[in-house]
């Protein structure tokens, strides 16, 4: 179990987070993004405890930066010496939306989504944010494309379809998976 905290001004963030699974424990105090980890943690097979105090009061951004930041360094700690496949797909559709995911657990976090999100219960902008703050700083490459017309729908198969190419990639590889000899 890997243990990450993270306090600024604005927040106050404990990620606890175990490659072998585990209890799933989310609260950040905004709803939508706990139903978002909890599915991620939940259809990747990872353990996940997440706690976030932050200026919800003033706007969400800080939190669900904060929480990206911590939850990346956890990712990033408890893949370091692991030997794994590192990459990973998947295609999740969720009623009238879709999501195509690739992943390369490579050490080198990159983000592009095609498509676009909108507001669902926080807001689209926020949702990139979180993804590419994640992708930056647990150096995962992530690849998203999403469609469809609910935004609630588009946002749930991207981190389903994130969570089943991280679990795919995450299976244990008899050496590194680079021609290098190294992730990163």
């Amino acid at each position: 179990m890997v243990r990450v905290e993270r306090k600024t001004k604005e927040v106050e963030v404990v990620v606890k987070l175990s490659l072998e699974g585990g209890e799933i424990a989310i609260d950040t105090g905004i709803g939508f993004l706990d139903h978002m980890l909890t599915s991620l943690a939940f259809h990747s097979g990872i353990g996940l405890e997440v706690k976030a105090r932050g200026d919800l009061h003033v706007d969400e951004h800080h939190t669900v930066e904060d929480v990206a930041i911590a939850l990346g360094r956890a990712f990033r700690k408890a893949i370091e010496g692991k030997k794994i496949s590192r990459f990973g797909s998947a295609i999740v559709p969720m009623d009238e939306s879709v999501a195509m995911c690739g992943v390369d657990v490579s050490g080198r976090g990159y983000f592009v989504l095609e498509g676009e999100f909108g507001d669902a219960g926080i807001r689209g902008e926020n949702v990139f944010h979180f993804l590419d703050t994640f992708c930056r700083n647990s150096g995962v490459n992530v690849y998203l494309q999403v469609k469809g017309r609910n935004e609630h729908h588009k946002i749930e198969s991207a981190f389903k379809a994130l969570a089943l190419a991280l679990r795919h990639a995450l299976r244990e590889a008899e050496d590194v998976r680079s021609t290098k000899g190294t992730l990163d």
